[in-house]
């Protein structure tokens, strides 16, 4: 039956009943008209069942953003939308995207990144992936849900061109790049008005203006009057409400809720509720397992590297391995993206190592808890550990962020690591030892003075459960590490970001977000934006700018000169240095991952659309491309500029300085 001829035969009650859940991750159905029930399920990195189902835990967002990656993320996207298939999830509540504008934020290890363009470009690919198998995703938390601190009740203020060029950007991207079934709002205000009660939000911005098709969803509990919120744009409000057909009666009595929105949230619903899975082949646990390892690999990032890596038996005959995150990998966050694979698919990094290098001798110690934190009477076991570790070639100190601080409903309380963990890497780096230290944590971690000098430093991120097995490929050469950082890692936590008073948050630093700061701040950062080592070295050279129609076309040589194979991250990030705006001092608008063989040269090319380099004026309501100069930087990192090009922008652009001022935009 079309949805024409349902909506004509749907009573007003029957219409309320769909536009609410029918149990915690169902929705309602209507068996004499032929409406099944929807099966929803968390959440961004698996899907979020009983152990025994046996469901695919993938890296968490902050490791598969680390990859820079757009086709791995389609394969990883496609992977999830396998796994729904086989356990018969119809709606998958992810990927999570908001920016990552408070480093403490508990969720920060389930969403991309602090840069709109690399999270819109990413979540667009996991979701084209995802629904490629006729799986809904869930693009979530629409909007500025930007840390977990009183987020059920704290109203955002922020500018309008800061939320349009930040924090909408990258829903922006995602929603005319994939089309999400459906984008889930989130339980905090904007402005003082709730996000699932927001008109601006939900309906003027993201479906008329974004042209944004499928249905808007709540949060599991986000709505506080469903008459204002359907009328708003809210479309499906979770989980059930019993008496939803009340409420929404009442608002089209009173005149809260028109019968036209009404109708159109039924038939957004209805798109959904009536489309069908793919006919999935025969299913291979195995398969999902390698591409969760393959992600995890290439979202590792190689921070630091003297030389001490790869390993090899030769030249390591015998190995420590400290920790507890040695043996126990920590490979999610807490909350709603918790998954439960079978223990057989758990690998764990001394695991993963003894098969790596059967030649050599491993002495595990574990140390340190997940759980544990400073206490001063660990001191005396340091001459132990020192005994023990006095005749190894080289100790691998396996640290990271607590057990239970990347979590949902709470902020971390520090982003620098425990203290048990640094007294022992000081003590084996006190002891001469060469010394490699894999960091496990689902974002950004403060070191110590250690940091400069510990031999090599490894970023692992929330692996998933193949983390142990990607870790010791990277560590063992199996791979060469290709993995950036997604975010910033600071030398200290920032002190000027305002976090709120439990009724209020204020973004008055503007675009000073992530590295927009830190580039204005480079005393403060240890490891930027975008950086990354591999076993190789690449080079650039020769850049050339072509105008081709509205679109800049940059291209260059990238030269792998090492002997190894290996794969660079060249980022663009345009600059205007003159402008009649508030500008930062540059932003990341494309990358690209590119393989190379070891000796290999390739001209590589990047698309810039024109339209890229706007900003948006909140008086006209629309973005602008100012006349004049423009400085485009090719990049290994958002502090190691490689090569640089100038663009005059003149002429035929949307809007231009000369026009604004001549008044001859009204």
């Amino acid at each position: 039956m079309e949805i024409k001829e349902l909506l004509q035969k749907l009573t007003v009650r029957e219409k309320a009943s769909l536009l609410t859940g029918d149990a915690g991750m169902l929705t309602h159905a209507i068996e004499h008209l032929g409406i099944p029930a929807k099966n929803l399920a968390d959440g961004p990195h698996g899907i979020r069942h009983d152990k025994e189902e046996n469901c695919t835990s993938f890296p968490n967002l902050c490791s598969a953003a680390a990859t820079f990656d757009t086709e791995l993320l389609y394969e990883m996207g496609e992977a999830l939308g396998s796994d729904c298939v086989e356990h018969d999830v119809d709606m998958l509540l992810g990927p999570g995207i908001n920016i990552k504008r408070y480093a403490n934020c508990g969720r920060n290890f389930e969403y991309f990144s602090e840069d709109p363009v690399l999270a819109g470009e990413l979540a667009a690919a996991y979701i084209n992936g995802l629904q490629s198998l006729g799986v809904a995703a869930s693009l979530k938390h629409y909007a500025l849900n930007n840390q977990e601190k009183d987020r059920l009740n704290v109203s955002v203020e922020a500018d309008e061109r800061t939320i349009r060029e930040i924090y909408l950007k990258c829903f922006e991207i995602a929603v005319k790049k994939s089309q999400p079934k459906s984008v889930m709002c989130s339980y905090n205000k904007y402005q003082s008005i709730w996000c699932s009660e927001n008109k601006y939000l939900l309906s003027d911005i993201l479906k008329d203006e974004w042209g944004f098709k499928g249905f808007v969803v709540s949060d599991w509990g986000a709505v506080q009057n469903a008459g204002r919120a359907i009328a708003a744009g809210l479309d499906l409000q979770m989980p059930n409400n019993w008496i939803m057909a009340d409420e929404l009666e009442k608002a089209l009595a009173d005149g809260t809720l028109s019968e036209e929105r009404l109708d159109d949230a039924v038939t957004r619903f209805l798109s959904f509720a009536l489309s069908d899975k793919s006919k999935s082949p025969k299913y291979d646990r195995d398969k999902r397992h390698d591409i969760a390892r393959r992600v995890a690999a290439a979202g590792t990032v190689l921070l630091k590297n003297d030389g001490v890596l790869p390993l090899n038996s030769e030249k390591y005959k015998k190995i420590a391995v400290v920790g507890e995150y040695g043996d126990n990998a920590l490979s999610y966050g807490q909350g709603s993206a918790e998954v439960y694979p079978h223990d057989e698919y758990i690998e764990n990094p001394l695991g993963e190592l003894k098969k790596a290098l059967p030649e050599s001798e491993f002495i595990y110690l574990k140390t340190y808890e997940k759980r544990s934190f400073s206490d001063g009477m660990l001191w005396p076991t340091v001459g132990t550990f020192n005994e023990t570790i006095k005749d190894c070639d080289v100790v691998l100190m396996f640290v990271g962020a607590m057990e239970s601080e990347d979590t949902e409903n709470f902020d971390r309380r520090t982003l620098a690591i425990n203290p048990n963990h640094e007294m022992f890497v000081n003590a084996a780096i006190n002891l001469g030892k060469k010394v490699v230290v894999i960091c496990q944590s689902g974002s950004a971690m403060v070191f110590g003075r250690w940091r400069n000098q510990a031999n090599a430093i490894l970023q692992m991120w929330l692996g998933g459960e193949a983390a142990g097995g990607a870790i010791a490929d990277i560590l063992t050469g199996k791979i060469n590490p290709s993995g950036r950082l997604p975010e910033t890692f600071p030398k200290k936590e920032r002190s000027d970001l305002d976090t709120g008073n439990g009724l209020v948050v204020r973004y008055s630093e503007g675009f000073e977000v992530g590295y927009r700061y830190y580039d204005s701040h480079p005393e403060e950062v240890v490891f930027p934006f975008g950086h990354g080592l591999s076993y190789t070295d690449f080079e650039y050279k020769n850049a050339s700018l072509q105008k081709i129609g509205d679109d800049l076309v940059v291209s260059f040589s990238l030269k792998n000169t090492g002997s190894v194979d290996g794969a660079e991250v060249v980022q663009l990030y345009a600059a205007k240095p003159l402008s009649c705006v508030s500008r930062v001092p540059k932003e990341l608008k494309a990358f690209k991952k590119v393989f190379l063989h070891a000796g290999e040269e390739k001209e590589v090319s990047i698309t810039l659309p024109c339209s890229d380099l706007a900003y948006y004026n909140p008086v006209l309501r629309d973005w602008v491309v100012e006349n004049g100069e423009y400085l485009l930087y090719i990049a290994a990192s958002s502090q190691d500029i490689r090569l640089s090009l100038s663009f005059n922008a003149d002429g035929e652009m949307p809007y231009t300085t000369k026009q604004i001022s001549e008044g001859m935009i009204g």
